[in-house]
């Protein structure tokens, strides 16, 4: 059976950044239920979420009280792997039923920003400036300065795991869509679904929510989209 004409390279990258936005969306706001309601299960009141004035769901936790150094890991870091694995089996699930085309992109979009957000929440941890739940954990527990070398290791692992991931199920979803014969044109075409609608996105997380000084964020992007550039196969 023949395949249907793709769109043009410029329009089908253009129609997945524009997916990128609300499916980076959904991913944030997967994980701030995520959070709230494994924080709510380790024993850390939890009053909801809310729309910040920036648009974005976030948790309305109480963080106060003693908890063990493994509660507070968890809570602070579940909630993103919750949301990779959540877009995760969203993007299976419609692979296979019949479902529009849209959906799908979305859902890969999804998958795209929530995995490779993951090794820069790590390696925020690490950074000049930098913050979020792996720098939390440090002041949680009160040594800020342990173990900042096997997280830096731990981010370029998840890096590399989290790009071949996404290369895989870019050019899985691509197969749907049309011919993907040869390695250039496979990198082409992750480029186009997943490389540069995450690069989008991650740069407007970045932007909104800054978890280190501006060139470093710029940087470990650009080390983000060579990574998943070069483990496409």
């Amino acid at each position: 059976m023949p395949q249907r004409s793709p769109l043009s390279p410029p329009l089908l990258t253009a129609a997945c950044v524009l997916a990128a936005v609300p499916a980076a969306w959904l991913a944030l706001a997967a994980e701030a239920v995520a959070t709230g309601a494994i924080g709510w299960l380790a024993g850390f009141p939890w009053h909801g979420v809310a729309v910040s004035p920036r648009f974005v769901l976030v948790t309305l936790r109480d963080s106060t009280g003693s908890h063990p150094p493994g509660v507070w890991a968890l809570v602070l870091l579940a909630g993103p792997v919750v949301a990779a694995l959540l877009g995760l089996a969203l993007h299976l699930g419609l692979a296979l039923v019949r479902s529009a085309a849209w959906l799908r992109v979305l859902a890969l979009e999804w998958v795209a920003f929530a995995t490779l957000r993951l090794p820069a929440l790590l390696v925020a941890g690490v950074m000049p400036g930098g913050r979020g739940p792996v720098d939390e954990l440090y002041r949680r527990l009160g040594e800020p300065q342990a173990g900042r070398w096997s997280v830096a290791l731990l981010a370029l692992l998840a890096l590399a795991g989290a790009a071949w991931l996404v290369a895989r199920v870019a050019v899985e979803a691509g197969r749907g869509w049309m011919r993907v014969d040869g390695l250039s044109f496979r990198r082409h075409l992750v480029r186009a679904v997943a490389g540069y609608p995450a690069l989008a996105s991650l740069a407007a997380w970045s932007v909104l929510d800054p978890w280190a000084s501006p060139g470093a964020m710029a940087g470990w992007l650009l080390v983000t989209l060579l990574t998943l550039i070069g483990l496409t196969r």
